[in-house]
């Protein structure tokens, strides 16, 4: 079995942002929604009210970090502060709203034809995608190669949709489609359970699962309607695995599993292939898992651009003597190189 381990990098030939760019590339975006309706008309005045605040900021990192670093200092703060904390909570609300709407628009341009390559030559029944994008357009060329069935391929069940994936694709970082529904969809006062109004899984919508190949689909989950949040794990440089609720924090429970489903995957492949992930030193829970989960005679093979000849290092420092770089480091061409060499 082989685990493929996705960042950044490999979903960039598809037109989606890398890390460091995204912030000025997405405040530009929301600008240009000025004509918008309904909820995107609130972008570009809270891509100004993020630029008053903290400047131009490239790296979107940065500003999700200095951004969760006043909502933490902020919090016992004097009442201007306090007011200053909730104005930001509140359009962090709509930018994480913004990156789902800009992502949404990348998709409709067609352009993932490496990853359609990669999901018809190259994935094989029984592998798995570990993945910290957050974008599905790998999701729709594995759905539409008959590889991945959404009611069990993201590693919980959605009952009443296609189940007995052949391939699954664990999204560590959350997913552009995946919606935490208000007390799980459920009205009823008696059905609220303290510490779980948020439900147990994702949720995923009508138009999303039509994009996924499920034209006559629905999530049984979803079809109650009702406020819902973005399951999606912002990049700071302290990552928050659980949305923080006046009942206590949840989805704690949620992350963990799909981590630790994460971690047998990699204890139990015989070859982990990374491509387009740094594993920088920010990604803690990342690197440990990825420096620790794999099987020390497992075949490792590394992809990632500039990065690749240090993560190499720092696997065969780690024991992974079989270690070694791709022979493409960008994943275009390495798709293009591996389905060339195989029908050769």
């Amino acid at each position: 079995m082989t685990t493929y381990v996705l960042g950044a990098g490999a979903s960039h030939h598809a037109g989606y942002p890398l890390a460091n760019s995204m912030g000025s590339q997405l405040f530009l975006w929301m600008k240009k929604q000025a004509a918008a309706s309904g909820y995107a008309a609130r972008y570009p005045a809270t891509a100004q009210f993020f630029e008053e605040h903290f400047g131009a900021v490239e790296n979107i990192e940065d500003l999700m970090t200095r951004m969760q670093e006043m909502i933490d200092g902020y919090e016992d703060g004097t009442p201007g502060q306090r007011a200053t904390r909730t104005l930001v909570a509140n359009e962090r609300g709509v930018l994480v709203e913004a990156v789902r709407g800009w992502f949404a628009e990348i998709r409709q341009q067609d352009q993932a034809r490496a990853y359609r390559r990669f999901a018809r030559n190259m994935v094989r029944s029984g592998d798995c995608i570990i993945t910290f994008n957050y974008d599905v357009a790998l999701d729709r060329e594995l759905a539409l190669a008959g590889k991945f069935a959404v009611g069990d391929g993201y590693g919980f069940l959605i009952e009443g949709l296609p189940m007995k994936s052949a391939v699954r694709i664990l999204k560590l970082h959350g997913s552009t489609n995946w919606l935490a529904l208000m007390f799980g969809g459920e009205s009823g006062p008696m059905q609220i359970q303290p510490g779980n109004t948020l439900g147990s899984r994702p949720v995923i919508g009508k138009n999303e699962l039509a994009f996924l190949g499920c034209s006559d689909a629905s999530d049984p989950a979803f079809q109650r309607g009702g406020g819902a949040l973005p399951v999606m794990i912002m990049p700071t440089r302290s990552k928050r695995f659980f949305f923080a609720a006046n009942t206590g924090d949840e989805y704690t429970e949620f992350w963990d599993e799909l981590w630790r489903q994460a971690s047998a995957t990699l204890q139990s492949s015989d070859r982990v292939v990374i491509c387009g992930y740094g594993m920088l030193e920010v990604d803690e829970r990342a690197r440990e898992l990825l420096l620790k989960a794999p099987k020390k005679d497992a075949e490792l093979i590394v992809g990632s651009g500039g990065r690749t000849a240090q993560i190499v290092g720092e696997y065969r420092e780690a024991g992974y003597h079989r270690a070694s770089p791709a022979t493409e480091v960008m994943f275009e061409k390495w798709v293009d190189s591996s389905t060339s060499a195989a029908v050769a």
